[in-house]
């Protein structure tokens, strides 16, 4: 069969769509892949396209852009030729307002529709869209009040990496050394950075003992690692012993030695950290869409497989931050707990569920 993929926008769509793109090759499909031309896709698309694969490029503007609806004929008209060119059986589209005109295409060319839906809230591109779908892949289950109830609905979580997929925490209980993660995200690292470097400033001083344990894994966003590491050298957060890395390219392997995290709460990240069994504290970046970190952090937190705490308290209190973090360190209880709720949310074979949605669409009943 030949499924088109549309996964531009941000990396949050793209990875998720790159891993069922890999999977889907894996089964044997044919498989194109519709980027939007940004510079970020640019930047990480690089050796993530799975071999064997098509790629195509089709520009879009956002929803608010003033000539958003002016374009809006010639971009369908572009969708539609690229469709009819490639034939496909059923359209992927992962969301955002870079799903849009190929999913009016699809449209007018009768080709079935998946949606993916990664956040607990839906964005409004999305939300339109649903009424189109055949099939709406998602998440979590808050999203499905979103969506229309005539629409097939399936909880596939979020695809991601098979090598990060195929990781499992070895850390059950206590170590001689605590390894600690950090990860700001694409969004809003800064707050982030400094709200991190603050609460560990306070550890040396308030509890050396736990301090002395600690070792931090800091990824601090592209171009940021020498203000960050700036801030550890002048601060007490210096005295603890830490990794400073703008960029990851090993994530199954940090992932496998962490005990526990700071994290925004991206859908991807989220589920990542669900699926290697990494306990957190989450700190949704505040200006997302609709809130829909928030709406993230809250859902895996009612499920007991993380914490959570606002930008805005730690950044007024580092110490409400720099707490979680001693209590992690000091007690493996509650990071237990957590990892036990992390096995009833990981969804390590999410991408192989989004394409077994895929081919029950392309592949009518016999």
């Amino acid at each position: 069969m030949n499924i088109l993929i549309s996964c531009g926008g941000t990396g949050g769509h793209m990875y998720p769509g790159l891993a069922v793109a890999e999977e889907l090759i894996r089964r044997g499909h044919a498989v194109g892949i519709l980027l939007s031309g940004r510079a970020v896709e640019n930047e990480r698309s690089g050796k993530q396209i799975p071999e064997g694969a098509q790629t195509f490029t089709l520009s879009a503007r956002r929803l608010k852009d003033p000539l958003f609806l002016p374009t809006l004929p010639a971009s369908v008209k572009r969708a539609v030729r690229l469709m009819r060119a490639f034939h496909p059986d059923v359209l992927l589209a992962m969301g955002s307002y870079t799903s849009l005109v190929p999913c009016l295409a699809a449209r007018i060319c009768r080709v079935p529709v998946v949606l993916h839906e990664a956040n607990a809230v839906p964005g409004k591109a999305v939300r339109w869209l649903s009424h189109l779908a055949h099939t709406i892949c998602y998440a979590f289950p808050e999203a499905t009040a979103y969506f229309p109830k005539r629409v097939r609905q399936v909880d596939t979580g979020v695809p991601i990496r098979r090598d990060i997929a195929a990781v499992r925490n070895r850390f059950e209980g206590d170590s001689e050394r605590f390894n600690l993660l950090v990860m700001g995200g694409s969004q809003g690292a800064d707050a982030i950075n400094e709200a991190v470097v603050a609460s560990l400033a306070l550890l040396p001083t308030k509890t050396p003992k736990i301090s002395r344990k600690l070792r931090v894994f800091h990824i601090t966003g592209k171009g940021k690692d020498a203000q960050v590491r700036a801030r550890y050298d002048h601060s007490y957060a210096g005295r603890i012993e830490h990794i400073i890395l703008d960029y990851a390219n090993n994530m199954p392997e940090l992932y496998a030695q962490m005990q526990y995290c700071v994290s925004r709460a991206g859908a991807s990240s989220c589920f990542e950290l669900a699926s290697c069994l990494v306990p957190s504290v989450l700190i949704p970046y505040p200006h997302a869409a609709a809130n829909h970190q928030e709406a993230n952090a809250r859902s895996i937190v009612a499920r007991g497989g993380a914490e959570m705490l606002s930008q805005a308290d730690v950044l007024a209190d580092p110490w409400k931050l720099a707490g979680r973090i001693a209590n992690a360190v000091d007690s493996n209880g509650p990071r237990a707990a957590m990892r036990k709720a992390l096995h009833t949310i990981m969804r390590p074979n999410a991408a192989a569920l989004v394409a077994d949605a895929l081919e029950a669409v392309a592949t009518p009943p016999a």
